[in-house]
């Protein structure tokens, strides 16, 4: 067998070194990518994003919510909504894209929510940030399928499960049973309401497109919509006891990837339950 020369070993040798350097790098910046909206944009409640506000912040006081409780649903008391500063003006002027905010206490999903209306790329946000730049961690976003009002029957928001515990990470919280039935609330804010859901069940499924698998304004394939997410075919599945939705509730669905196979999704189901003036 022929012996290479010293000079294609050393040529080998860089190229290796060449490669690893740049895989650790591409690792780095994955596992450090600065957070789209968890030091400059964040409303300053959140317990999970304790970082000061930098002075070009667009999180500005806001009156959220409303004279009235928050209803009991099926015997629960989601938690009462805190006062989110959040500038809608704002977050518009930078992207008119942004049309609401989501907030789950004692999780790290504190939000901007964009809908891509401008190039018929429903994914565009799956790697862009909020201000259209391409970004891997992405946005928490919907596609035009669904109303920005949230008013459809079943309103899908989308958001990676990045390693550095930011946007639908921590939704993997909901995983540990105790986490679960200490927390319940889901908080969806748009530029003139407070939407309050109850989290009633979460389980890992398949990467199907759910607005594209089923047609839910048919009143029984959306009765047959609840009823797979109060009974899921998962051995992860949790569910809140006694919640029954009905084809006259809205449902709100949270999807992230899971650290399993790569056409699992892990779901976090909830319905709404109150609807306030801001």
């Amino acid at each position: 067998m022929k012996k290479l020369k010293k000079p294609v070993w050393i040529a080998i040798l860089c190229i290796s070194v060449a490669v690893i350097l740049g895989a650790a790098f591409f690792l780095y910046r994955y596992l450090t990518q600065e957070d789209i909206s968890g030091e400059s944009l964040a409303p300053t409640s959140s317990p999970a994003t304790e970082a000061p506000q930098k002075e070009t912040s667009v999180a500005t006081q806001a009156q959220a919510p409303t004279e009235k409780p928050v209803v009991e649903a099926w015997g629960y008391h989601p938690a009462e909504p805190e006062d989110l500063e959040v500038s809608f003006e704002e977050l518009m002027e930078i992207n008119p894209d942004i049309y609401a905010w989501i907030y789950i206490p004692n999780t790290n999903v504190d939000y901007p929510v964009a809908r891509s209306t401008g190039d018929g790329d429903d994914s565009f946000y799956l790697e862009h940030n909020i201000y259209r730049q391409y970004q891997f961690s992405g946005t928490i976003y919907s596609e035009i399928k669904n109303q920005p009002d949230f008013h459809d029957r079943v309103t899908v928001l989308y958001g990676h499960n990045m390693l550095n515990g930011s946007m639908f990470a921590s939704l993997h919280y909901f995983e540990d049973e105790g986490f679960f039935n200490e927390n319940n609330t889901i908080f969806i804010l748009t530029k003139d309401k407070v939407l309050t859901y109850l989290v009633y069940s979460v389980y890992t499924y398949d990467d199907r497109h759910i607005l594209n698998s089923f047609h839910m304004d048919d009143d029984e394939v959306f009765r047959e919509y609840i009823d797979s997410t109060l009974e899921p075919h998962a051995v992860d599945a949790i569910v809140r006891e006694g919640v029954k939705p009905t084809i006259e509730n809205h449902i709100l669905t949270l999807s992230t990837c899971t650290s399993g196979p790569a056409n699992t999704r892990f779901l976090v189901q909830g319905v709404l339950v109150d609807e306030s003036d801001r």
